[in-house]
């Protein structure tokens, strides 16, 4: 059965979005700015990938599979603060062009909203919102799998997140927040994709032990809700509301100057109800409803080292995420980062990422796979505000339900420019 708080949750629009994310500005108007500030940036990404969308060899027979690319992304923060408050809305808008025989192109917007507030010394709240317009080929490929992420769907995506802190003491703190996203697809005849809604409250208590070692308990619930399951016709309707509840324990400890451990470890209960409706809206309507429980096991565990002239981490994780084809995943991460500062114009950074991707409960849906991400580069900062990035992408990814696999190798060359901050001290 549905907890009787999830009830409670109103049904949101995108423009509560925006008029929270206005509003928060409204709010802070009467305080008197100390700075207000404007700061563009350019972005042009070349690329050349021989399986951009990772489908396996052969799948798509007499269609050549590689593509060449042009990423456009024009951007700009604007910004107000003063001791109290900081409010920043940061806007981008990216234009894909490929040379393909596959439909790679689309024209994507981003607006995300971080602003905080100091009610007291010890109390201070703090309001994210964003607003996405992407396809499922920007934002859901490596999530979700190219398995079922058969075309570029046009995607849109909003959430509004506030959050409380409150310090009890020195050494101990509080926090409590809550999250709703709202996430949209384009219709489509594969129908593989779903709207859905997520509604998350979290609060964690933090305790500072010593200068080196502190920990703190989280304890989460979250309801991940389908109205209706891409499945469903005019005739037969599928939804479906998915709630899970964790409780967390961590901590992190500064093992020497140089080296740092953190960990948590938690236990979450997910319930899955589907409820089948026969003939809707209709004097022959009939529905049925059937319920499944899942406990698991939730953790993190992660090293960082620092070097004189670089930094390196690993970590491993296990965590729980709604997916858009209406399925909870449940993922196993390795997470590998090296930085090393070659010279004061030079760095070279190394990312890896290994996972084994499952859906939570015992059926297997066919969708179980790992997934490897390799990405070497080389940075060359020309000088305070350009930069050129040269890299490579490697890209692998099976599924256990099948005896094919799929690999992308990708290389590409990345121009920025960023302008200095444009500042005033007046409105």
């Amino acid at each position: 059965m549905k907890p009787p708080f999830f009830k409670l949750i109103p049904s949101h629009s995108a423009c509560l979005s925006l008029s929270i994310a206005i509003g928060s500005i409204g709010w802070l108007a009467p305080v008197n700015a100390k700075e207000l500030y404007f700061q563009p940036s350019v972005n042009v990404q070349t690329e050349y990938d021989d399986n951009k969308i990772l489908r396996p060899e052969g799948s798509f027979s007499g269609i050549d599979l590689s593509s060449y690319g042009v990423i456009a992304t024009a951007g700009a923060n604007i910004g107000a603060r003063s001791d109290r408050y900081n409010v920043m809305l940061k806007n981008q808008v990216v234009v894909n062009r490929y040379e393909s025989e596959l439909d790679l192109d689309s024209d994507n917007f981003n607006i995300n909203l971080n602003s905080n507030y100091s009610l007291t010394e010890k109390s201070q709240v703090s309001l994210d919102a964003s607003y996405l317009f992407d396809t499922t080929l920007t934002s859901e490929l490596d999530g979700t799998g190219s398995g079922l992420v058969q075309g570029n769907i046009r995607r849109k995506q909003w959430s509004v997140t506030p959050t409380w802190n409150y310090s009890l003491s020195n050494t101990q703190s509080f926090q409590f927040s809550y999250m709703h996203l709202e996430t949209d697809y384009e219709n489509t005849p594969t129908g593989n994709f779903s709207n859905y809604t997520i509604d998350n409250f979290s609060t964690s208590f933090q305790q500072q032990w010593t200068p080196l070692m502190s920990s703190f308990l989280s304890v989460s619930a979250m309801s991940f809700k389908i109205p209706e399951l891409g499945s469903s016709s005019a005739n037969f309707k599928i939804s479906q509301e998915i709630t899970e509840y964790s409780v967390t324990l961590g901590g992190n400890y500064q093992i020497t100057p140089t080296w740092m451990a953190d960990f948590n470890i938690g236990s979450r209960f997910s319930n899955t109800e589907i409820t089948q409706t026969i003939l809707p809206n209709s004097p022959f309507e009939r529905t049925t409803t059937s319920s499944s429980d899942v406990r698991g096991l939730i953790f993190a565990v992660g090293v960082d080292k620092t070097f004189e002239a670089g930094k390196a981490s690993i970590n491993f994780s296990r965590s729980t995420n709604p997916q858009g084809q209406g399925r909870l995943q449940v993922r196993d991460n390795i997470d590998v980062h090296f930085y090393h500062k070659f010279t004061q114009r030079i760095q070279g950074t190394l990312r890896g990422s290994f996972n084994d991707i499952s859906t939570s409960g015992s059926v297997d849906d066919g969708n179980a796979r790992t997934y490897y991400d390799i990405k070497p580069s080389i940075k060359w900062n020309i000088d305070r505000q350009a930069s050129i990035t040269a890299g490579y992408r490697y890209r692998s990814q099976k599924f256990d339900s099948r005896n094919d696999g799929a690999v992308s190798n990708s290389v590409s060359l990345n121009f920025n420019y960023q302008w200095d901050k444009i500042v005033t001290q007046k409105y």
